[in-house]
């Protein structure tokens, strides 16, 4: 089994010819099927149309046989020597006349088995006189029903089953001398095998008589299966008058229908069977032979005609084959004769171009391996600075509640009295903690993975930002930064924090560039803008970028650093990214005299905003020592610094105030007494502050309107719907003392 399988797969001509064959074989098969099936269809619809002929002409054969009947005894009984007779009413007169009239008239020797004279009722002698006189009682009485049933006329043709066997009845009155009915003369012939053959030899068709549901007569041989008759016809008097059965008797087929002799007792379970045969006519069999014949022929020449077309079109494969295995073996030199013009002379071409350049893919390729080498080191990298990215995140979210104490005591020191010399030291630490500040929230805004989000954004603030996280690198590599901002800027509707990527990149590739080919530098970046667009131009005097290289600095991969120092995607990125908003990134460099990027952002599509850089900062407004008299606070923090620092600051401004390190504490504090404020963490353990507010719902709803949350985390997601859907104040930490009394003052003032 297994060479023939293996036989099967390798050679293409038998997988052509077999299923060609066996598409032919199969089609073979269907159309002498749905020949045989259309040619028996018809078969059955001829049968039943002859059927129902036959039918009709059995029906009627009846019908006149039985007229003839009546109107040759109805001239019988006009006879004067008969009819007198009966006009006596002599019991043995009669049978005596009616013995003779059969014997005369030569009806004795037919299929007439008798005759019965039935007198009127009134007449004296009502009994009826049969001839012959050994006819069974049951014969008598049905005779007697028929009469009755044929009306005063006495005229009745009738067919009616006694003992077995089918009798057919004819009824003629009797008149007196007064032309007055005087009795009725009624002759009985049985329907044996004569008459069956008698109605076969007309309709040239095989009958069978049933009588009770039994076999009378049939014109079959001896042979045949008469419980079969007597079945079928049970079958087909169930079904109706449209029954058609199909029969085999001996070694024919038949079609059968069934028919009932009108009775006046309407005997369903008496009638006949006709029979027409169901074999085809020998045309239609000769017919369908030499179709099958013909079919046959067809497949043998079409295989022979496809086995010789198959082996010249596989010839050109076989070259092919031959091709590939010179190839396969390193011979590039190998090359396909072209014989035609057609597919295969086309694959032919193809594969010698294809051999042709099949060495020069190969250096390609190991090239290629080569760049994907180094593009599998770059992505390890980035993989690296992502989670860098992720650790660095979570360090500036923790160093904001430090940086929160740090900045408010020594807010609350600066009021103190202390000397001058103190004085300056507290405003250093002051100014020191609040840059820190700024690096730590252009760290967690950076650092954080965040959903893209454009929203009206200051382009000079963005600036600043980016500046503010990499002002160490930029001090430490001596380079300088010299900014000229517009003081009156359109917003720009942007993403913030892709704008500050593309910003930072091209200012760490300028302070890398000024780096590695000069001692300092600086950098000088500029916005202008009108109501249309906002422009960044970033500019170095760095080395420059050469020709060639600038038309390549936004491909992918591109990269002129040393393999590990850079990736090749991050000015392709950039560029991205300024398209995606809608802009424009133009390059521009001298070799020699630095490089400029112009980075160009269509303004928000409400030019009214605008957004002005104050030249000089007021000083705060002096704050009120009693502001807060009479105002009972609740701060929960679960920082104890601070919750002192807040506490001090509070109570230093006449607030009363409570402290809770954690959020049942703060439920407790807050069932035991009334609070005018709560200032409470966003994220604590054990209970947090939104499952505080949840409880408060609950248990005291009036109390939620007195909720002011602080964070240290950027506030995104899930947490930012539900500050937007209660509407609560929200404190970012590292805050200002004054921003904290502020936003205290400011929600007790809306209460």
């Amino acid at each position: 089994m297994q060479p023939i399988k293996k036989f099967l797969e390798a050679n293409f001509r038998i997988k052509v010819l077999i299923p060609m064959i066996t598409v032919m074989v199969v089609m073979l098969a269907l159309t002498v099927w749905f020949v045989d099936y259309r040619t028996k269809q018809q078969v059955k619809s001829d049968a039943r149309e002859a059927l129902t002929t036959y039918d009709t002409e059995f029906r009627q054969l009846q019908v006149n046989h039985l007229k003839y009947m009546r109107l040759r005894f109805q001239t019988l009984a006009g006879v004067p020597k008969y009819s007198s007779v009966f006009i006596t009413m002599d019991f043995k007169s009669i049978k005596d006349q009616l013995s003779r009239m059969l014997a005369e008239e030569g009806l004795s020797g037919q299929n007439l088995k008798f005759a019965l004279f039935t007198p009127d009722e009134a007449a004296p002698n009502a009994e009826p006189m049969i001839q012959p006189s050994d006819i069974s009682s049951a014969l008598v009485s049905q005779v007697r029903q028929s009469v009755k049933a044929g009306g005063e006329s006495g005229q009745m043709n009738d067919v009616t089953v006694v003992d077995g066997r089918l009798y057919n009845l004819v009824s003629v009155p009797i008149y007196n001398t007064e032309h007055n009915q005087c009795g009725t003369l009624t002759f009985g012939e049985e329907m044996n095998h004569e008459t069956a053959q008698e109605y076969s030899d007309f309709t040239k068709k095989p009958a069978v008589l049933i009588a009770n549901g039994r076999v009378a007569a049939a014109t079959f041989s001896d042979s045949a299966d008469e419980s079969q008759f007597e079945s079928v016809f049970r079958q087909l008097a169930a079904a109706g008058a449209d029954g058609v059965a199909q029969v085999t008797i001996g070694q024919e087929h038949f079609f059968c229908a069934a028919g009932n002799f009108s009775s006046s007792i309407d005997d369903r379970a008496s009638g006949y069977l006709l029979f027409s045969r169901c074999d085809p006519p020998a045309s239609t069999v000769q017919t369908q032979r030499l179709l099958l014949a013909a079919i046959i022929i067809g497949i043998l020449v079409g295989s022979a005609l496809v086995l010789f077309f198959v082996n010249k079109a596989t010839q050109p494969l076989r070259d092919l084959h031959d091709a590939a295995e010179a190839v396969g073996r390193g011979d590039f030199s190998h090359r396909v004769n072209v014989r035609t013009r057609d597919e295969f002379g086309e694959l032919a071409h193809a594969f010698n171009q294809m051999t042709e350049n099949i060495e020069l893919s190969q250096s390609k390729l190991k090239q290629t391996v080569e760049t994907l080498k180094t593009t599998q080191g770059q992505l390890i990298q980035s993989e690296k600075l992502s989670a860098v990215g992720e650790f660095v995140a979570g360090v500036a979210h923790e160093l904001n509640n430090p940086l929160a104490a740090v900045m408010g005591f020594s807010e609350m020191l600066k009021d103190a009295d202390v000397g001058d010399k103190h004085r300056r030291h507290l405003d250093m630490i002051f100014k020191s903690a609040e840059r820190c500040t700024k690096i730590v929230q252009s760290l967690l805004s950076f650092a954080r993975r965040q959903q893209p989000e454009r929203k009206p954004v200051t382009v000079n603030q963005l600036i600043e930002d980016v500046l503010e996280m990499v002002a160490y690198p930029l001090r430490t590599s001596n380079v300088k930064v010299i900014t000229h901002f517009s003081q009156k800027l359109p917003l720009v509707l942007a993403d913030g924090h892709q704008v500050q990527q593309v910003v930072l990149n091209i200012i760490n590739n300028a302070r890398q560039s000024i780096e590695a080919h000069q001692g300092s530098g600086s950098i000088t970046i500029t916005t202008t803008g009108d109501a249309a667009t906002v422009r960044i131009a970033i500019h170095d005097n760095g080395p420059g970028i050469s020709p060639e290289n600038l038309q390549r600095i936004f491909d992918p991969f591109f990269t002129t650093k040393e393999v590990g120092q850079g990736t090749g995607l991050g000015l392709s990125l950039c560029y991205g990214i300024i398209r995606e908003h809608g802009g424009n990134i133009i390059p521009s460099s001298q070799p020699g005299e630095g490089a400029t990027f112009t980075i160009e952002l269509p303004a928000a599509a409400d030019a009214a905003w605008f957004e002005t850089i104050a030249t000089a900062t007021s000083g705060a407004p002096k704050s009120d020592l009693r502001e807060g008299a009479g105002k009972k606070i609740l701060a929960v923090d679960d920082e104890e610094s601070l919750l002192h620092m807040m506490k001090e600051e509070l109570v230093r401004h006449s607030y009363e105030v409570t402290t809770a390190t954690n959020g049942e504490t703060a439920l407790r504090e807050m069932r035991e007494q009334k609070f005018d404020l709560i200032v409470c963490d966003l994220k604590m353990p054990g209970l947090n502050g939104r499952q505080v507010y949840e409880r408060l719902r609950t248990e005291s709803p009036e109390m939620c309107r007195r909720m002011v949350f602080v964070t240290g985390d950027v506030i995104g997601g899930p947490l930012r719907d539900f500050l937007e859907t209660e509407n609560r104040p929200i404190i970012a930490k590292p805050f200002s003392l004054g921003e904290l009394r502020q936003t205290i003052k400011s929600t007790l003032a809306e209460l």
